[in-house]
């Protein structure tokens, strides 16, 4: 059988630009907390309170994405997103208290909500409808070596107290970001206009019902991951292993690179479940030993058992999000997807400073185990009620 090409010019373009902007925000994101603590010498507190902020400002402005997309081309508010994504970053050299920083960090994560929807949006646009699968675990492939590169990289100049070049290479990357948005050519897609011609805002533009059970799992997994994404090289200082949190990252992505080109495919051609379960295993094995981590041969296996495991469960979701839509549903579904794992990641970051301050950076990890485990639950769960709902209809 004839299958329909998937590596187009625009479906690599939009692919490198997803890697761009997630560089940029995992750099951000490791540098920050060290940044904040050994730099402007703030709490713990105030550094899940800079990572929850901007998160929660691009959950706000995600579900205004859908309707812009009915007034706008995608490529404008690509290309627009893209500026002011650059323009936010541009800001950063010249902070120099915490409160200056939370309000950056407010405007940095509409210009995050905006286009981190929108690029996923014109992903599913490009990519054939019989390799779905397929290609958002490609797509999704670029995110998740941005999760470890950005850390790399962060970690390396902050070994060296070189803040200010992590800031400087995160303003090249956007401005990269800008000239390659320009390049992309999308193609024309039917959008259902109201007869009155204007969009209007509505609960449905926030909220895909279909989509809702696959993002409460993705919400309670990112939830337990913001633990390593935050706290990850702050827990490594306190052990004595920060030259080996750089390598965590590494470890993982080499997991993600080895298996990353057959989940998508077996998920098309066997059906999710059969890598969901022993992927939520294999990522509750890997919190499990990162809490007991006191070696760096510990910290790195865990970096492996991880990105087998999380890895190949975020294009999974993604993927279930919007195959569970009409395709004139897709930027709600993104828009939900995307909010799910940023509300998770706000939250858990936001909740694992305050239960580090009182217990430890290694009971995080702890946590993350259990987080794990209702989240398998909760898929098995909506798993069994629609083979219920498929037997009733026949």
């Amino acid at each position: 059988m004839y299958k329909k090409k998937l590596w187009t010019k625009n479906f690599i373009g939009i692919t490198v630009i997803s890697f761009l902007m997630f560089l940029v925000f995992y750099v951000l994101l490791t540098a920050l907390p060290l940044y904040l603590v050994g730099t402007l010498h703030t709490g713990t507190d105030k550094v899940g309170l800079a990572v929850t902020l901007f998160f929660l400002a691009g959950i706000m402005v995600r579900p205004f994405v859908g309707q812009w997309v009915i007034i706008y081309s995608l490529k404008g508010i690509l290309i627009y997103s893209a500026i002011g994504f650059f323009g936010a970053t541009l800001l950063y050299p010249f902070i120099t208290n915490i409160w200056a920083l939370l309000i950056l960090r407010i405007f940095h994560g509409i210009t995050f909500g905006i286009i981190s929807t929108i690029q996923s949006t014109i992903c599913a646009e490009v990519i054939p409808s019989s390799r779905l699968g397929e290609g958002v675990s490609y797509f999704s492939m670029a995110m998740s070596l941005a999760m470890v590169f950005g850390p790399f990289i962060a970690l390396n100049l902050a070994n060296m107290n070189a803040y200010h070049a992590a800031f400087v290479i995160c303003i090249i990357i956007s401005a990269a970001n800008i000239v390659l948005a320009m390049q992309i050519k999308i193609p024309t897609k039917e959008i259902s206009i109201p007869p009155s011609g204007k969009a209007k805002f509505s609960f449905n533009d926030l909220f895909e019902k279909k989509a809702a059970p696959f993002a409460l799992a993705t919400f309670i997994l990112a939830c337990a991951y913001s633990g390593v994404s935050t706290y990850l090289a702050l827990y490594a200082k306190e052990l004595g292993l920060a030259k080996s949190a750089s390598y965590f990252f590494i470890v993982y992505a080499v997991a993600i690179l080895i298996s990353r080109p057959f989940t998508g495919r077996w998920s098309d051609k066997f059906g999710t479940k059969v890598i969901v379960y022993p992927s939520l295993i294999l990522f509750a094995v890997g919190m499990f030993l990162l809490s007991q981590a006191h070696t760096s041969a510990i910290l790195l296996i865990a970096g492996a058992v991880i990105g087998l495991g999380y890895g190949s469960l975020t294009p999974l979701f993604q993927a279930q999000t919007i195959n569970s839509v009409e395709r004139h549903r897709v930027v709600t579904a993104n828009s939900l997807f995307f909010n799910s794992m940023d509300g998770g990641m706000a939250m858990g970051s936001y909740a694992f400073g305050i239960v580090a301050s009182g217990a430890g950076y290694s009971s995080i990890y702890g946590a993350g185990v259990m987080l794990i485990v209702v989240a398998g639950l909760q898929y098995f769960a909506l798993t069994q009620k629609k083979i219920v709902e498929q037997a009733s209809s026949i």
